[in-house]
């Protein structure tokens, strides 16, 4: 990649002195490094690219006065730079002087500030554009801000660390910031366009931040965004983990408005949302479930995360296909520059990744791959029964570099469950399973300075497995599918607009739930859906003035539904009243879906901005379950069609951000007002397993959320963390549901309060702690009992008329590093972690099934014959949960 960049002064007196003073300044650059530049009447603009890319040196000159088209031939085998430089420029009457580490080309009697101050009255616009990649991987940063000094005029780099900024002619003083490294200021003269790529360098002074950002950071024109929030490997790394490996899902319980189901739950809450309305996306592709071990893990391992951005409900326009959140993993490229390994060793699991370069800064990989290690559990509370419960995972990644304007990335990822239980009846053995497949291939285009693409296919497959024997391969089996292929555009015209566009068409496939059987008898056979999706959307990004910036665009969705499928119709009491069986790639069911979304920054005062938004969102896939536990990873996943309509949801939102105390403590605000329209509930006594008419159980309705998120934020220091707060409610109104009157959704939990504080003491020893609490889930409890032939009978009232109780924890990980030296290159750290510290019973399952016998243990009542006193019990996950890990890393 070419890098060029200049320092030019604004008067001949300084230009002269410069020159003067370049034989001195010539030196401090190490012209003295050896390269190999082969060249047959190249232009000479083609030789300058390849002696900048080699030698790692930076051009500036005007294409005006330096002839750029100029054939040049030369053969320097393992020359110094300094050779070639001459060779090169000076036989073809081209001068070259060292200024501030450019190396700045002009023709004798060139004078730079008549040449500066005509391009300045001219009003010529020049681009810069390029890549922010670390210096020691390689790897691209995504979200850095790159913008001027003086005017603050900037964008940010993209999800594939690409950016581009369009200014006036003249000398600009650039910045590249971003959280955790060490700033670049660069002075360039915008004589032309430019392609600028610092590598920017990791800063052990603010590696120990909080990277947590909420977009209040400096400049306050990238502060467009409302409702997002973006992590970091670094940020993960610190939060407490319950097996001592941190957990991204998990992760996301610390940001104000999304609440977590509980111990034990990868599955979360966003503004009152569904779990099934939560997008999670790795590098693009879908992942229908996210656990592991029933949601004790996250499917993906935090070693492969490089960045991880999460929008609650206000969605930039080119994320479509849910109601409440959108997260969005990127996983690691793999090291450009040199060979690397690291692990995880623990008593739940282990991973080991390795990463190196392919061909040195021009492709990579990266492989890590995760393994449970709980069979010691198994044995320890099964001792007489042959049970196995595990897990592995795999992450796999290409990065191919192919030239300046075309970059290749493939990603490959597989987890698999399985727990299963011998017996020795006719039935040898038992068990469930459930794994995510998924594979992508994206291709990065840079058109020009100032457009960028990114096309991508991919595949994802989630399926889930109830063994009815596995001995004899017999199995009851769900399934959801996904194939797609889309390309988005980004336009970056100028540096108050920036537009995006782009197109997918995706097809689904989606099974609700067979049974296979190995003999020869016949199982009634659930109907199979056939989906395809076109999504359409534009989008633009608008500065007006130095106060006001948009965001707003248009997202079109077609859905249909095509054979072959037998479709059922049911009257009004949910009855069948006909079925039609639908022919091989027929469309019987189409939806079409506009979705308008804008939002809106404010800049009141310096450090002071309000942002409001408004956002439709539409979805057609729907994910059938109506169980409380927290552990399942069941999912009976059917789309729209004419039993079903679209779920939609409208939100607006208006929030508030500012720093405190000298910018150290960052705080923001929001409230939020949603409405959901076509809300799914159930029947009661719903059946969801192995039901060919499980669409006659759902019941449509409505829901309104809203509620107050607020957080205080310390990212800088020894001492960070935060405290974040949230109050939100959620109620529907269901046809046929609590006698059609309004109640509270399962998910309704109106307090949430989360503290995280971090600790570093800058030698070995780092600390922190995370305290949880959250309102009771709520749930339906009896209003009363009556006694019934010896059986002691509930009297239900309202629907979710009571609360679990309250819900708190405390986590701690302390982290002591074995190398003394931190700069080394073989880092290993052993980390504690104490996941619920005092050992709080939280309950998620209240019953009212049991009785107190003499011993005081709970039963099920076998004596009928006597009315007996009923018992409210309740199941918890787990008291305190220790673990230690060693973690190295090379």
């Amino acid at each position: 990649m070419s890098i060029a960049g200049h320092t030019y002064v604004k008067s001949i007196v300084l230009s002269i002195a410069v020159l003067l003073l370049s034989t001195v300044f010539i030196y401090s650059q190490d012209l003295s490094r050896k390269i190999t530049i082969e060249a047959d009447n190249a232009p000479l603009e083609d030789v300058i690219r390849e002696i900048e890319e080699k030698g790692g040196v930076y051009f500036s000159y005007s294409p005006q006065t330096i002839p750029i088209s100029l054939p040049v031939s030369i053969n320097a085998q393992d020359k110094s730079i300094k050779y070639i430089l001459k060779k090169v420029f000076r036989k073809n009457g081209i001068k070259y002087d060292l200024v501030e580490n450019h190396i700045v080309l002009r023709k004798p009697g060139f004078d730079p500030e008549q040449d500066y101050q005509a391009d300045l009255a001219s009003g010529k616009l020049f681009t810069i554009s390029g890549y922010l990649k670390d210096r020691a991987s390689g790897e691209v940063l995504i979200g850095a801000h790159v913008y001027e000094k003086e005017s603050y005029e900037g964008t940010a780099t993209n999800a594939y660390g690409f950016y581009s900024l369009t200014l006036p002619a003249g000398v600009h003083q650039m910045v590249f910031s971003f959280i955790g490294y060490e700033a670049v200021e660069m002075t360039v003269l915008l004589d032309r366009d430019k392609k600028l790529s610092p590598e920017m360098k990791e800063s052990l002074m603010t590696m120990k931040e909080v990277e947590i950002i909420g977009r209040t950071d400096k400049p306050l024109f990238l502060n467009e965004q409302i409702s997002e929030f973006r992590f970091s490997s670094k940020t993960l790394a610190k939060l407490p983990g319950i097996t001592g490996d941190k957990d991204i899902i998990k992760s996301l319980q610390v940001v104000p408005g999304i609440e977590s189901f509980g111990d034990g739950s990868s599955l979360f809450f966003v503004r009152g949302g569904g779990s099934d309305q939560n997008l999670i996306l790795v590098d693009e592709v879908p992942l229908y479930n996210a656990s592991h071990l029933f949601g004790f893990l996250s499917v993906i391992s935090p070693d492969a995360i490089s960045d991880m951005e999460v929008y609650k409900g206000d969605f930039p326009v080119k994320y479509g296909g849910r109601l409440s959140s959108v997260v969005d993993i990127k996983t690691k490229d793999g090291n450009m520059k040199r060979f690397g390994f690291g692990g995880n060793i623990g008593p739940y699991t282990s991973t080991l990744s390795v990463e190196g370069p392919i061909i040195r800064d021009k492709s990579s990989f990266y492989l890590g791959g995760r393994l449970s290690t709980l069979q010691w559990l198994s044995q320890l509370y099964y001792k007489d029964q042959e049970v196995k419960v595990g897990f592995y995972d795999l992450n796999a990644k290409l990065n191919f570099k192919l030239n300046d304007k075309n970059r290749l990335f493939g990603t490959f990822y597989i987890g698999n469950d399985l727990l299963e239980r011998k017996t020795y009846s006719s039935i040898q053995t038992y068990g469930i399973g459930w794994n995510n497949v998924l594979g992508t291939l994206r291709w990065n285009h840079v058109f020009n300075k100032k457009l960028f693409s990114n096309t991508t296919f991919y595949v994802t497959r989630y399926q889930y497995l109830l063994y009815l024997s596995e001995d004899r391969k017999e199995y009851w089996n769900s399934s959801i599918s996904n194939i797609t292929l889309k390309t988005d555009f980004t336009w970056f015209l100028n540096p108050n607009n920036t537009f995006t566009a782009g197109m997918n068409i995706s097809a689904h496939a989606l099974d609700a739930g067979n049974i296979n059987l190995n003999d020869n008898s016949e199982a009634e056979e659930i109907p199979n859906y056939n989906c395809v999706e076109y999504s359409f959307y534009a989008g633009n990004r608008q500065n007006i003035g130095s106060k006001i910036t948009l965001r707003y665009g248009l997202r079109l969705s077609l859905w249909q539904d095509l054979g072959p499928t037998t479709v059922y119709y049911f009257d009004g009491n949910y009855n069948v009243i006909d079925t039609f069986d639908v022919e091989k790639n027929a469309v019987y069911s189409s939806f079409v879906s506009l979705e308008p979304r804008i939002n809106i920054t404010y800049q009141v005062a310096p450090n002071h901005s309000l942002k409001a938004g408004y956002s439709r969102t539409t979805q057609f896939l729907n994910e059938l379950n109506n169980s409380i536990s927290p552990f399942t990873s069941l999912a009976v996943w059917v789309p729209s069609g004419p039993n079903i309509k679209p779920r939609k949801a409208d939100q607006y939102s208006l929030g508030y951000f500012t720093s405190l105390i000298n910018k150290k403590i960052k705080f923001s605000a929001e409230t939020y007002y949603k409405h959901y329209y076509n809300y799914i509930d159930y029947a009661p006594h719903a059946n969801m397993l192995y039901n060919p008419l499980i669409e006659g159980e759902i019941r449509p309705g409505e829901a309104w959320s809203y509620g107050l998120e607020m957080m205080f934020h310390k990212p800088f220091g020894r001492l960070t963390g935060w405290i974040g707060y949230t109050y939100s409610r959620i109620f529907a109104k269901t046809p046929g549901v609590n006698n059609g009157s309004p109640y509270r959704a399962f998910q309704d939990r109106p307090h949430n309060l989360t503290i995280f504080i971090a600790y570093d003491t800058k030698k070995r020893w780092s600390f922190s702690a995370n305290w949880i609490l959250l309102s009771g889930a709520a749930i339906t409890t009896p209003v009363g009992f009556y006694d019934y032939n010896g059986y002691v009978v509930p009297i239900y009232g309202e629907k979710n008329n009571d609360r679990l109780p309250v819900y708190h924890r405390l986590d701690v990980s302390v982290n002591f590093r074995l190398n003394k030296d931190e700069a080394v290159r073989y880092k290993h750290n052993l980390i504690l972690n104490l996941y619920n510290v005092y050992g709080r019973n939280n309950p998620y399952f209240l019953s009212f099934n049991r009785i107190s016998d003499p011993e005081g243990d709970y039963v099920i009542p076998a004596d009928h014959l006597h009315t007996q006193e009923l018992v409210p019990t309740t199941l918890s996950v787990s008291e305190i949960i220790p673990s230690i890990n060693y973690q190295f890393k090379f």
